[in-house]
């Protein structure tokens, strides 16, 4: 069961993020040509700070 918790916080962050790009509302870097790198960035990074938070709370349990 935690297991399974885990992978679906993790995935949470991309799905949030690609929703929001995904309604049809302006967006804020609709003219920037980097503005794919930067949005791949920053779900690496989310993703990396959860990963790193989920370990320290599973190993400080045990």
């Amino acid at each position: 069961m935690t297991t399974l918790t885990i992978i679906s916080v993790v995935l949470a962050v991309f799905a949030v993020i690609t929703g929001f790009f995904g309604m049809n509302v302006p967006l804020p870097w609709i003219n920037d040509k980097h503005a794919w790198v930067t949005i791949i960035v920053i779900c690496i990074v989310l993703w990396l700070l959860i990963v790193a938070l989920l370990r320290y709370m599973i190993y400080r349990k045990s």
